[in-house]
């Protein structure tokens, strides 16, 4: 029986602290399918990332460290913050200092780029796909001495040399997983005091080929679904062992493949559990009544839609599977059925000018209701395997140097980022409801967990967000709201020669 430390590197709370759910599958399926011995480290909260690794690893002497990394970065097109700095200073670094045994990284961005990882932290082995799958095999032929060489998912990589680069590992049959048991590995109350849901998945894998998304390379190509009926026993148990009844569907979409959606929310409404239900993602593709329906039936009091445009233009250009049309229709639908909305916006898409990033501003806070969230990004993200990284190397094969994994954003032809951001900052103003992404305006840790307290305290199933909104309207009322958009009028005056791309050479703007 071997011992296995995972630790937990995610220390990155926007816009709340993310539960470690998918490590804590890595977790079961290790007790579970190899009975091995797991410690778990949460860093999350740590003040003190040193001392915690050091301390965890010369009380439990572990075998094996495997360390899950979330995000390479967060995302942002504009002012982009590159998170696998701060883990390789605050985590990898000290494991390597308190550890000579074998550390293997994995999660979400080590599917996008992992040889490219192990590189930059010096590492040797790196797990892709699910490794609830590869982590148990790794550390069985680690501990009967067996060749690592041959496991698929893994990549190893030795010095400068890279020994194996094996593809993503795929379970078929996710109903043949383990259900996690969160309880046994993460101190809970820390996250409840924030808010922040349980995960859950109706499957894996992604059909679209959205030209910035990588979730079918992190998932697959195709939908591997799970059954609806474990679904809702999942759900049930995590319900009961920890008294949480806030829960996040995890899926790249929820609804589609619509029909099994529709078969999940219906097994759920049948435990009767009183659930507070929110879903990353929907599809204004698949979106009828009878989903909405069902959704606030089953407990829903929240929902994602990732409209990303309201222009055609540039939703034909991101490879949607949608038209403006029926982002309209289903705004018209989720006001209907009163389910408050938080709607993302990505402005600056290669074809993007500054009369689409009007067209879509002006249309998203006629069409949202105005206690929605509307959440604005300026500037896409450029990942390795996205579409759109294919395609920018055949115009710039110099525009990296490191396969993208440091930050690589698209610059409009015939518009700045700046001017966008600028002009997305006005609409901020104007109105109260539109939320857009800079460091100053992050959420403080402090108010959202009194947010979160209030709202329990007075039994309210409004989304925490809603206080936000709320806020601003208060500012409003008070004319600070007022101020800040005259300032910012008075930088646009200022600003506006410099800001403005008048020919549009530039393809690429790196951010290192």
């Amino acid at each position: 029986m071997a011992k296995v430390l995972l630790i937990n590197s995610n220390r990155f709370r926007h816009p709340w602290p993310v539960i470690p759910f998918g490590l804590c599958y890595i977790a079961t399926s290790l007790e579970t399918n190899g009975n091995h011995q797991v410690s778990f480290l949460d860093l999350c909260f740590s003040s003190d990332c040193e001392h915690d690794i050091q301390n965890s690893i010369r009380n439990f002497v572990p075998d094996v460290i495997g360390i899950s990394i979330r995000n390479i970065d967060d995302t942002g097109g504009y002012n982009v913050h590159f998170l696998l700095e701060d883990v390789k200073n605050d985590v990898i670094d000290f494991c390597k200092k308190e550890f000579r045994g074998p550390i293997v990284i994995g999660g979400p961005s080590v599917s996008i780029s992992g040889i490219e990882m192990l590189d930059y932290f010096d590492l040797e082995y790196a797990i892709r796909g699910d490794g609830e799958a590869v982590m148990p095999e790794f550390v069985k032929r680690f501990e009967n001495k067996q060749s690592l060489e041959g496991l698929k998912g893994l990549i190893i990589r030795r010095g400068k040399t890279l020994i194996q680069d094996s593809e993503p590992y795929r379970v078929q049959d996710l109903d043949s997983l383990p259900f996690p048991k969160p309880l046994r590995f993460i101190n809970l109350d820390v996250y409840r005091s924030f808010g922040s849901p349980l995960h859950v998945q109706t499957k894996r894998g992604c059909a679209f080929r959205c030209s910035y998304c990588t979730y079918n390379k992190i998932e697959g190509k195709q939908y591997r679904l799970r059954s609806p009926r474990r679904i809702a026993d999942e759900i049930e148990i995590l319900v009961n062992e920890t008294g949480i009844h806030h829960l996040e569907f995890t899926d790249s979409v929820f609804n589609i493949p619509l029909p099994h959606a529709k078969e999940v929310l219906k097994e759920v409404i049948s435990k009767n559990l009183d659930l507070r239900l929110h879903t990353m993602g929907l599809s204004p593709s698949a979106v009828d009544e009878e989903l909405l329906d069902l959704m606030k039936s089953a407990g829903f009091n929240e929902v994602d839609i990732g409209a990303e445009s309201v222009c055609d233009e540039i939703l034909e250009s991101l490879a949607k599977d949608f038209k403006r049309s029926d982002v309209i229709k289903t705004a018209d639908l989720v006001k209907k059925k009163k389910i408050p909305v938080t709607w993302f916006i990505m402005l600056g898409s290669l074809s993007e000018t500054r009369a689409t990033v009007l067209e879509t501003l002006n249309t998203i806070g006629k069409i949202a209701s105005k206690w929605d969230l509307v959440f604005v990004s300026t500037g896409i993200r450029v990942y390795n395997g996205a579409p759109i990284a294919d395609e920018i190397m055949k115009y710039n094969i110099h525009c990296t140097s490191d396969n993208f994994l440091q930050p690589v954003k698209i610059q409009p032809l015939e518009i700045s980022l700046e001017e966008i951001h600028t002009i997305a900052r006005e609409f901020s103003f104007r109105f109260p409801n539109f939320y857009f992404y800079e460091k100053e305006n992050i959420i403080p840790g402090w108010l959202l967990i009194t947010g979160n307290y209030l709202l329990r305290l007075f039994r309210s199933r409004q989304p925490v967000w809603r206080l936000l909104i709320l806020l601003k309207r208060i500012e409003q009322v008070l004319g600070i709201a007022l101020i800040r958009r005259s300032m910012l009028a008075l930088k646009m005056k200022s600003n506006n020669e410099k800001n403005r791309i008048s020919n549009g050479f530039s393809l690429l703007n790196t951010n290192k």
